[in-house]
């Protein structure tokens, strides 16, 4: 029968914890790696028409609805839009309407975007833009 040193007994036990709690953190990163903070949430026009948008952000059974009225370009097209997405790192999703047109990004696609995303909440510079043809274009950049 080996015996063993409280020694070799408090060190292994206290690698152990280490090991846990360094596993712990990794895992709590990997399952957030599609959380997002919107810093900040844009709308902006680019055609030569007033353009009303119809805005949808939610995630984490939060739902926000906007409607934006944007000036031609040139004037007052462009509009930040304020809400929890940019406090709350969450999986959002936007989804626009303008006219026929439908966009919907999520964040899994926002992420996969970003040029340095990594493991972890992420800061995204979101801008739903009308272009000048009526179409609808989601520019992403990080933070």
């Amino acid at each position: 029968m080996s015996s063993y040193s409280r020694r070799r007994l408090l060190g292994a036990s206290a690698s152990g914890g280490g090991t846990f709690l360094a596993g712990g953190y990794a895992w709590n990163r990997y399952r957030r790696r599609d959380h997002l903070r919107f810093r900040p949430l844009e709308a902006v026009n680019e055609s030569t028409a007033v353009v009303t948008l119809e805005l949808v952000v939610d995630g984490n059974g939060i739902e926000a609805e906007r409607t934006v009225r944007l000036e031609p370009a040139g004037g007052d097209a462009r509009s930040r839009l304020p809400g929890r997405w940019t406090e709350t790192p969450t999986t959002w999703t936007v989804r626009a309407e303008y006219g026929e047109e439908t966009l919907e990004i999520g964040a899994s696609t926002i992420t996969e975007r970003l040029a340095d995303a990594n493991w972890g909440a992420d800061c995204a510079h979101v801008t739903i833009a009308v272009t000048a043809i009526g179409g609808l274009d989601a520019r992403i950049r990080s933070c």
